[in-house]
C-alpha cells in the first residue's frame, strides 16, 4: 500500500489543478466516467478516496513527467521487470483462448491466472485467517490501448482512453484483515 500514496496523491494534486484544462477538453455530450480509489487501512482506522473524472486524468496525464511517466507513456527502459520482456508476455497473453493457464497451490496461497471473455485476471488466496484476498481484472482492450504505442514505451493516455469507453467494472479488489483497497470505474461521482 505504501507504493500505492506516492501516486495517488500526485494524481490528486494534478486534478485539484486541472479544472480549466478538463472544462476545455471534455467532450459535451457524453457523461463524465469517473476511476475511484479506495484504500481503508483498519490498524490506523484511516480511509482514502480518490475520484478523477477520466478525462481530467487524459487531459493532465500529458503534463506529468516524473519517475517513469513522461507525456503519458511509460517507457519500459524505467520500470524493472527482472528480465521479463513485459511488451512480449502482454501481446501473448492478448492471443490466447479463454482459460486458466497458471495456477500456483501452496501451503500459504493459491494463485491463479486465467483469461475468460474480454477480461485477464489475477486471484491470489491467502489461506488462513489472517490471509489476504485479491482479485485484479484487466479488460484486453486495456492492453491493447497500452500497446499502442512505440515499442519501448506503454501508452497510459491511450489506457485511460480505452478505461472511458468500457463499462462500469471493478478492476482491483485486495482484502486483508488490516485493509482494503478497490479500484473500479463508474459514472458515479460519488464514491459507494
Amino acid at each position: 500500500m505504501k507504493r500505492i500514496f506516492p501516486g495517488l496523491l500526485i494524481l490528486a494534486l494534478a486534478v485539484a489543478l486541472a479544472p480549466r484544462l478538463a472544462a476545455q477538453t471534455a467532450p459535451a455530450a457524453k457523461a463524465d466516467r469517473w476511476l475511484h480509489v479506495k484504500v481503508e487501512d483498519a490498524k490506523k482506522g484511516e480511509t482514502v478516496r480518490v475520484n478523477v473524472p477520466l478525462r481530467v486524468a487524459e487531459a493532465i496525464l500529458p503534463a506529468i513527467n516524473v519517475d517513469v511517466i513522461k507525456n503519458g507513456r511509460l517507457r519500459m527502459e524505467e520500470i524493472h521487470t527482472h528480465g521479463v520482456d513485459l511488451r512480449a508476455v502482454l501481446e501473448a497473453v492478448r492471443t490466447l483462448d479463454d482459460g486458466e493457464f497458471v495456477t500456483v497451490e501452496s501451503q500459504q496461497e493459491t494463485i491463479r491466472v486465467s483469461k475468460e471473455g474480454r477480461f485477464l485476471l489475477a486471484r491470489i488466496h491467502e489461506r488462513g485467517d489472517q490471509g489476504e484476498q485479491v482479485a485484479v481484472k484487466v479488460p484486453l482492450a486495456l492492453i491493447d490501448a497500452l500497446l499502442s504505442g512505440e515499442k519501448d514505451e506503454l501508452n497510459i493516455a491511450a489506457a485511460i482512453r480505452a478505461l472511458n469507453e468500457l463499462g462500469d467494472e471493478v478492476y482491483i479488489a485486495v482484502t486483508s484483515p488490516d485493509e482494503t483497497v478497490r479500484v473500479w470505474v463508474d459514472s458515479k461521482k460519488a464514491m459507494e
